[in-house]
């Protein structure tokens, strides 16, 4: 950590981005970072190619995060990279090949790269927010109610509300600190998970109804096609909570979550108890976490997709 905030100690005009579709985690991680060095007296801004939905509102990004910002601005001496373990994934168009500044890459993915000039990437943290707060802390900043808010919203989806088994004691610890500085944490929890549209229950129904199940029901298939997402008007807004709907049945070991885009088919995997999904992930380019990873495959169809997806399932096989 010593050397990430001598780092930043040597630098003014700072970049900060996440990875593509930024989830809680990436998307609190970055705010509060952005924020901390404001306070800091630094000139940060977050590169996004991604616009965030309105599930986050209540962090009040409109005016850090409008997806027009996809590259590294000329002034720019250092980038910050958060919660994203390769190059290709990175929200933005960035030229690493040929880069004019620094790279400081944080994460808790064991399959990150180590695509930075530093690269602080610590697997036991639940998230990595947890690993900012301690940033935070080491460089003296005052962590007030706007950065813990972020940092907790990152804390509380990461860990699907401390449920996940790599909740730990020090996440426990973090999530305490942030509430002790005043946040509404009951109303992040409200905002985060108790706040769904009329139109995204509508689409749980449509997913419901197109549910497949394979391998005696230990793997579960989710679809979401643009033109479900066009008919309710959903297009741009975050779906991957539709994941924890299959999670729920007794059965089922592996959830996977094909949506479609116009240049590619986003994939998402969940598992239960023993499958490894992050290895699934990596043959595809994605990665993530053994029970929560992701990953992209350009130019298939849905269908062709699915069959790919599957076909590595099946090479691992179940129990």
């Amino acid at each position: 950590m010593e050397n990430v905030v001598k780092a930043i100690n040597k630098f003014k005009n700072i970049a900060i981005t996440y990875h593509t579709s930024p989830d809680g985690d990436a998307l609190g991680s970055a705010l509060a970072l952005l924020r901390a060095l404001k306070k800091y007296g630094k000139n940060p801004y977050i590169v996004s190619k991604d616009t965030i939905g309105k599930d986050f509102a209540y962090l009040n990004f409109e005016n850090d995060i409008k997806g027009e910002v996809v590259e590294v601005k000329d002034e720019t001496e250092c980038l910050i990279t958060v919660d994203c373990g390769n190059v290709e994934r990175l929200s933005g168009d960035f030229d690493f090949e040929n880069k004019k500044y620094f790279v400081i890459n944080i994460d808790h993915h064991l399959s990150n790269d180590k695509f930075g000039d530093i690269n602080y990437v610590d697997t036991s943290a639940a998230a990595t927010a947890e690993i900012i707060y301690k940033l935070i802390k080491n460089m003296n900043i005052d962590i007030d109610k706007d950065i813990a808010s972020c940092l907790y919203t990152s804390l509380l989806t990461d860990t699907g509300c401390f449920k996940h088994s790599g909740t730990s004691k020090t996440t426990h610890e973090i999530a305490g600190e942030l509430i002790s500085t005043g946040i509404d944490f009951t109303n992040i929890r409200r905002e985060l998970f108790e706040n769904k549209s009329k139109n995204k229950i509508q689409l749980y129904g449509k997913v419901i109804n197109n549910l497949e199940f394979l391998n005696d029901d230990k793997l579960c298939i989710m679809t979401l096609t643009m033109d479900m997402l066009k008919e309710l008007n959903l297009e741009g807004e975050d779906t991957s909570d539709v994941l924890s709907l299959a999670s729920q049945i007794n059965t089922v070991e592996v959830v996977v979550l094909l949506k479609e885009t116009e240049e590619k088919i986003k994939v998402s995997l969940r598992a239960k108890n023993y499958f490894d999904v992050r290895n699934i992930a990596e043959q595809f380019n994605g990665g993530g976490h053994i029970k929560a990873s992701g990953c992209a495959i350009a130019d298939v169809k849905l269908n062709e997709a699915k069959n790919k997806i599957v076909e590595a399932i099946n090479k691992v096989g179940f129990r």
